[in-house]
């Protein structure tokens, strides 16, 4: 199951649309392509298990965005969550090929912009899951998020890197020079960070946001400061379509509408998740989910389109889900795919 996700999200004509510049999507076109992404293989999800699995990922990857040290190191959570992906398909060397083009891709891309680009990107990003502020049980559990589903940020910990230690305030005449030191006392108990994570193919990453949340040894990120005690109630879902996204989601539904699973064969029946204790638990869950709160998902069934039948059967070539095999374009290339086959 996971490399048939794994395959279909790292395919070459569906990350290229992705890499190129572009306007952010709405909720509902991430939401479809996620839809789509996750019922890659033979897994199924209800609609109660799936808004779940949603809210889930949508909400940790909002904590992970703001609480990166700095802007940049939103790179660095990207390439945690890449290393676990990696680590998840390591005996299969032609999706691990697929994962590692695209790293590739995020270093020649991101590694090259700003501190004010990556700031940018930043923001941008939170302000999409503003309005956001679903309680996750593992979040509360850990006291880094409120009751009412708000994030609480550090008062303590390591400093981003490239910056000093708060307390200390320098004062400088109209020449430059330093005249007068003052010191002030803080809240947090702050440290240097003692080195800056790697931006490189493999490395340290030093960051752990964006590593396994349910690693039962996962240190802890952040102190925190005491609980909000006023509620607010979900924001209704931004349903209104970016215009400036229409043709790259059509695109993307062209990549992803048009992906039949494999039928497994034999005795093999297929199996479903469901994200509760029980099914009754997830029947409830789908009854008693708020009306703003549905995402009320998009089918995509591009196949049915007879003007389109040629170029899906091409795509479809591409989105095979069986392990890829890369193209030998040299001797080092032979040379590489013969070690893998060891």
């Amino acid at each position: 199951v996971m490399n048939d996700i794994i395959t279909t999200m790292f395919n070459k004509k569906f990350m290229e649309e992705l890499f190129k510049p572009q306007e952010l999507y709405s909720k509902k076109a991430l939401r479809t392509v996620y839809d789509r992404l996750a019922h890659a293989s033979i897994m199924r999800l209800n609609q109660a298990s799936m808004d779940k699995l949603y809210d889930l990922m949508t909400m940790a990857f909002k904590y992970q965005v703001l609480l990166c040290p700095r802007p940049k190191d939103i790179l660095l959570v990207t390439f945690n969550h890449l290393d676990a992906i990696k680590d998840f398909i390591r005996d299969s060397p032609g999706i691990l090929n697929q994962v590692d083009e695209t790293f590739r891709q995020l270093i020649e891309t991101y590694s090259c912009l700003s501190a004010g680009e990556f700031q940018l990107i930043r923001q941008t990003l939170l302000i999409f899951f503003q309005d956001m502020h679903i309680r996750v049980s593992i979040f509360l559990k850990d006291k880094v998020q409120n009751s009412n589903g708000r994030f609480v940020l550090p008062i303590s910990g390591p400093v981003p890197w490239g910056t000093e230690v708060p307390g200390l305030i320098r004062i400088y005449n109209h020449n430059g020079d330093e005249v007068k030191r003052t010191e002030f006392k803080t809240d947090g108990n702050y440290v240097t960070p003692q080195r800056e994570g790697s931006f490189d193919l493999y490395g340290d990453r030093v960051l752990k946001l964006g590593t396994n949340m349910y690693s039962v040894s996962r240190p802890v990120e952040t102190h925190m400061s005491g609980s909000s005690k006023n509620l607010a109630s979900h924001a209704k879902e931004n349903i209104v379509p970016n215009p400036l996204a229409k043709e790259e989601l059509n695109f993307l539904a062209r990549l992803l509408g048009g992906l039949e699973v494999k039928k497994p064969g034999g005795s093999e029946t297929g199996f479903r998740l469901n994200l509760f204790t029980t099914d009754e638990e997830e029947e409830h869950a789908a009854l008693t989910r708020p009306e703003e709160l549905s995402y009320k998902v998009i089918n995509i069934e591009a196949t049915q389109e007879p003007a389109r039948r040629a170029e899906l059967s091409r795509i479809l070539g591409e989105l095979e889900v069986a392990e890829p095999r890369p193209a030998s374009a040299g001797k080092g290339e032979d040379l590489l795919a013969l070690m893998d086959g060891l």
